[in-house]
């Protein structure tokens, strides 16, 4: 008979600043402290980003650690799977296992997908002001976004855009879709945030653990991003 789940029973390392991260080199040239996770600790951080990633209306910084922890933990448990009894009602349940944390794993990089595809060229701009530790893209997406960009102008322009008068043959920026930053989210409080401005500081709620709240995304995301709330 198979060991139970690798995600119950295995521990794992993983480096973080306490906030999101999309690069991990960075993380290792800064020698951020060490922070030891449980394999579910870290599962649920994913899961918990992607349900984040899916009800925030802009593109969130890419879990790389999170995802390739996770990776690795499919792959020893398809390999404890490969040798165990199939007619084994322990080999069915870890399998159910297998198939429910890849189904996190690829609705989460789905919702970056679909984000990409629908504000490529806006967020190719503000992804190339932003400083190397701050990135939110991975090296990946950021070839997709660009390519994807690219075929898209190109397509547009020999359907549409050569055939237009030439002052009309430049509105790029114009065709854009942005994100609806004033977009309203439920929130909830992972831990005491204390007074919190709101409103350029116009406005401002005591926020405290395991409170739900719904505020304008863009009055909160610093907090996200660094982990003290989560969209629900």
């Amino acid at each position: 008979m198979m060991e139970y789940s690798d995600f119950e029973s295995e521990n794992t390392d993983l480096l973080r600043n306490g906030t999101s991260n999309a690069d991990v080199d960075a993380e290792f040239e800064d020698d951020e402290e060490e922070i030891q996770m449980s394999s579910q600790e870290v599962l649920e951080a994913l899961q918990r980003a992607w349900i984040n990633e899916k009800f925030a209306p802009d593109l969130l910084p890419y879990e790389d650690a999170l995802v390739e922890m996770v990776m690795i933990q499919l792959v020893h448990m398809e390999e404890n799977l490969a040798t165990a009894n199939k007619n084994d009602l322990l080999y069915i349940v870890h399998r159910m296992e297998v198939e429910r944390i890849r189904f996190i794993v690829a609705s989460y990089l789905r919702c970056r997908l679909q984000k990409l595809e629908t504000y490529a060229p806006h967020i190719i701009e503000v992804e190339s002001g932003r400083p190397r530790n701050s990135k939110r893209l991975s090296a990946a997406e950021h070839k997709f976004a660009v390519d994807f960009h690219e075929s898209v102008e190109n397509h547009f322009n020999e359907l549409v855009t050569r055939h237009m008068p030439q002052n009309h043959q430049d509105d790029e920026r114009a065709r854009r879709v942005i994100p609806n930053l004033d977009t309203h989210v439920f929130a909830r409080a992972r831990q005491d945030v204390g007074e919190y401005s709101l409103a350029g500081g116009e406005l401002s709620v005591n926020i405290r653990a395991g409170a739900v709240h719904l505020f304008r995304y863009c009055d909160i995301e610093p907090l996200i991003i660094e982990g003290q709330l989560e969209l629900i």
